[in-house]
């Protein structure tokens, strides 16, 4: 099923444009490796090059929340919306309140498939 790391953006009717993104099922074992090969100041970076070209106010202060087994647990894209790391099933991210903006669904979706990307570069002898 590794269809499934593809990310997509469903149309959600009477909710708009909401972000599927999946993460490979061994993640888990990629976050330290991840960690090591410094992968997390890639996203960072990335994040803080995103905000300075949004040009939203309310998508200027991006928050990332991190955890030392699960990496990347939380993305808020403003106070009331954002990503968050489910690992119930298949491990997603899960979103909140994201349908009323569909820029905030593409923020949150471009950051997530930025750590996913770096995730997969963890995998030894991964391409770059």
């Amino acid at each position: 099923m590794d269809f499934m790391i593809y990310p997509t953006f469903e149309i959600v009717e009477g909710r708009g444009v909401i972000p599927r993104i999946y993460l490979p099922r061994d993640f888990k074992k990629l976050v330290p490796i991840f960690y090591e090969q410094g992968r997390k100041q890639e996203v960072i970076d990335y994040v803080h090059g995103l905000a300075r070209m949004i040009e939203d106010e309310n998508f200027k202060n991006i928050r990332l929340n991190w955890d030392d087994v699960l990496g990347l647990r939380n993305i808020s894209i403003s106070s009331s919306c954002g990503l968050d790391l489910d690992v119930s099933g298949w491990p997603n991210f899960q979103e909140h309140n994201l349908g009323g903006s569909g820029r905030a669904s593409f923020i949150g979706g471009a950051i997530a498939m930025k750590y996913i990307s770096e995730l997969l570069k963890s995998r030894p002898n991964a391409p770059e």
